[in-house]
């Protein structure tokens, strides 16, 4: 099944600007990544070569010698037939690049020699020493990049076969600050909660359009989880051999486990002395930080205040832990839950449900978030920098009171100018010049945008 995604967009663009460099996607593993890929490839280019490092390790001896495009074709060819290569019309794709670090090194050479197109992708790119024993340079400035995440709700509704008409009554609401009609508000409503149950990974969405079970498609989300378990410490020596370490998986499995407990609690910020397993005590940050850079994990950090620019106010040790896709975090919880979410009917914890679905929307538009809490019990759920203002969101399953926003807001000359808007199970409404959005129009307060340099 083809899903329409963002990265479509930025690839059209990408191969349409006359100085591109090598693409560079990056992400969690079952993201579509490969899938929208090989998609774009087969429809804009005359010839296709597709090398994937993952699942042909003996293809990572091609890139020993010589970087150039005619050393490594010619080294390739005695691997796997090629057809006819033609400049401009071909391109090559680098799957699961991280397993061979001399194979993103070659993108250097490539983007000097521009006779073919380059798109690589990984899952673990951002994992320091991924590669044991390994000291292959990482090349700098030779690639535009791009950051692939599961299924935002934008692209869910255009799964389901919505289109940009319709989600342009969303976004007119939105920008014109006007309710949408009470048919259209519970229709997205209903909307957003079945997404909110099945989250992003397009192997689970894809199920779920198929065969319209929702608990079907929370067992396929939750074996996606156990196979990122099972990868959590996936290293390997420059002889391709193994070298899992049991404790550093121990303590990343631990680290992952912990995620719903401590949004559980009141203040929602995650311990690291918590995390279990032999030597957890000074380890538990690499643990973390392993997930944050394999894509898994999100933090959000504290601020000293929320005063613009946040990102000087960032208080590093303090921070809360979300999954990166909302389907992971629901299908950790106990079965029923979905239940619960569909009926609007969720109990006491409906708190942690609504604010990780809210920093879900925002970590896949690409948006700095921040939170700001004291020990004096004041806390706001998040702060962005919303058109150059710092924004206060304050997330609510249905109402709830404002007290620490009101009190930042009335003391700027100690916390600094900042505004406010809610986000509740509500229609979009507008009261004392507080703006009050519905859950689903989250994605809108950061707007999705390409990074490719400007010719």
């Amino acid at each position: 099944m083809e899903l329409k995604r963002h990265i479509d967009k930025w690839l059209l663009e990408w191969k349409g600007n006359r100085n591109h460099k090598p693409a560079l996607v990056r992400g969690i593993r079952q993201s579509g990544k490969t899938h929208s890929i090989r998609l774009f490839a087969e429809n804009h280019y005359q010839v296709v070569i597709y090398l994937n490092f993952w699942d042909r390790p003996d293809l990572i001896d091609v890139f020993d010698g010589e970087l150039d495009a005619d050393t490594i074709i010619r080294e390739l060819s005695v691997k796997m037939p090629l057809p006819q290569l033609q400049d401009g019309t071909t391109v090559f794709i680098y799957d699961e690049v991280q397993e061979c670090p001399r194979a993103l090194l070659s993108l250097k050479t490539a983007a000097n020699e521009k006779r073919f197109d380059f798109i690589a992708s990984g899952s673990y790119l951002g994992v320091t020493g991924y590669v044991v024993s390994d000291d292959t340079p990482k090349p700098v400035g030779c690639t535009d990049e791009f950051d692939m995440r599961t299924l935002d709700f934008e692209e869910f509704l255009w799964a389901k076969g919505y289109t940009n008409k319709e989600l342009s009554y969303i976004r007119e609401a939105f920008e014109t600050q006007k309710p949408l009609s009470k048919s259209m508000h519970g229709s997205f409503t209903s909307l957003f909660r079945e997404y909110l149950c099945i989250g992003g990974f397009p192997e689970a969405v894809c199920n779920y359009l198929e065969t319209n079970n929702i608990y079907s498609t929370i067992q396929i989300t939750r074996r996606i989880t156990r196979n990122l378990q099972d990868d959590f410490g996936r290293r390997r020596g420059r002889d391709n051999r193994p070298l899992f370490n049991a404790n550093e998986v121990a303590r990343i499995r631990s680290a992952f486990s912990l995620i719903p407990s401590f949004l559980g609690k009141e203040n929602k910020r995650f311990i690291l002395s918590k995390i279990t397993g032999k030597g957890a005590k000074d380890a538990g940050k690499d643990a973390l930080d392993y997930l944050k850079d394999a894509g898994v994990i999100m933090k959000v950090h504290n601020l000293h205040v929320p005063a613009t620019p946040l990102s000087v106010n960032v208080i590093q040790n303090q921070y809360k832990v979300f999954a990166t896709d909302i389907g992971m975090l629901v299908g950790m919880l106990e079965d029923g839950t979905t239940d619960a979410i569909l009926s609007g009917k969720l109990g006491m914890g409906k708190g942690v449900i609504y604010e990780s679905i809210i920093a879900d929307a925002l970590y896949k538009r690409g948006g700095r978030v921040f939170y700001f809490s004291k020990e004096s019990r004041l806390e706001l759920d998040f702060v962005i920098n919303y058109h150059g203002e710092s924004t206060i969101l304050e997330v609510k399953a249905a109402n709830g009171n404002t007290k620490s926003a009101k009190t930042v807001m009335a003391n700027p000359d100690h916390y600094g100018e900042t505004r406010l808007i809610r986000i509740k199970d509500s229609n979009l409404s507008v009261t004392d010049s507080i703006l009050t959005i519905p859950h689903y129009m989250a994605f809108l307060l950061f707007e999705w945008r390409t990074t490719l340099p400007t010719e």
